[in-house]
């Protein structure tokens, strides 16, 4: 499963699912389903998806679901500094747990569209 993030205000946001909604109340298709994580900003994109934090994607993607003292050790990083990484990422929607508890990369690929348009 893919997941497209993408820079879209709030307004805009609503704008849009406000159009889908008319969408399917004319009985016209909408596309989906489509995973969309969306952020105000480049900037809070940014912040939110680091080095470190693209390394912690790649890694659960490559090794499937792990504790966070699992992840930790395949990171080489300190718990603490992890287990952040990852509230932030879950917080996000870019992480989830599974029946166990354990992190994981439910995507195979995250594509960032970025609007040059104002």
């Amino acid at each position: 499963m893919n997941s497209v993030i993408g820079i879209k205000g709030t307004e805009e946001f609503f704008s849009d699912l406000k159009q889908d909604f008319a969408a399917l109340d004319r009985g016209e298709a909408i596309p989906g389903p489509l995973h969309r994580i969306y952020f105000e900003s480049a900037e809070a994109l940014s912040r939110v998806i680091t080095r470190q934090r693209q390394a912690l994607l790649q890694t659960l993607h490559a090794n499937g679901a792990l504790s966070i003292r699992g992840l930790a050790a395949l990171l080489q990083r300190d718990y603490k500094n992890v287990h952040q990484d990852v509230r932030i990422l879950e917080e996000s929607g870019l992480i989830e747990r599974d029946a166990k508890n354990h992190i994981m990369a439910p995507y195979e690929k995250l594509n960032i569209e970025l609007s040059l348009t104002a």
